[in-house]
């Protein structure tokens, strides 16, 4: 589904935790993995590919393979740590909504017009979600408005649809937030 893309703008936004002010930040992914059994729910042909400093562009087919209704819960789960090696990751988020809430509410409010001008991935009110195939074309994300507000560190989002507490298909992201030198 939008998983990478979700995560991607959780982590810009979330990004705030320990703000310093007029302090501009470089963002490199570390590590984009998909995780669970995705091949009974989703097959996936993306790329992704860092344009600048500040900027990924991003495109996506992703075929649905299964109708998912409210007895799936989007879980997403953000920890941050300090630079140093070894540091321990502090939780900075743990969310679980059904997923019909989820679309009703946290794809609503930040991710749906956004992906309306690019994308056929579906309206807020759709659910269950039927199978479908869902394209997302010449997608640009730019981090640079939100430098202002990030604050160095490693973090660690995990975003997870599941299902009765097992992982059907979702993507962990590891990203570093340092100074421009």
């Amino acid at each position: 589904m939008i998983f990478w893309r979700v995560a991607l703008s959780v982590v810009c936004i979330a990004l705030g935790y320990g703000a310093i002010a007029n302090k501009n930040f470089d963002v490199h992914i570390d590590k984009l993995e998909r995780v669970g059994d995705t091949g009974e729910y989703f097959t996936y042909n993306y790329t992704y590919e860092k344009v600048s400093d500040m900027k990924f562009s991003m495109g996506a087919h992703v075929q649905q393979l299964k109708e998912l209704d409210d007895s799936y819960t989007v879980k997403a789960l953000m920890t941050r740590s300090e630079l140093a090696d070894g540091s321990q990751y502090e939780v900075m988020m743990d969310l679980e909504k059904t997923l019909c809430d989820w679309m009703r509410t946290i794809y609503k409010a930040y991710f749906y017009e956004e992906l309306a001008q690019v994308s056929n991935f579906p309206h807020y009110d759709t659910c269950p979600l039927p199978v479908a195939e869902y394209v997302v074309e010449n997608y640009v994300f730019d981090t640079e408005p939100y430098s202002e507000m990030m604050s160095e560190g490693r973090w660690k989002v995990e975003m997870m649809l599941m299902k009765e507490g097992k992982v059907c298909s979702g993507i962990v992201m590891i990203t570093t937030v340092k100074p421009k030198a």
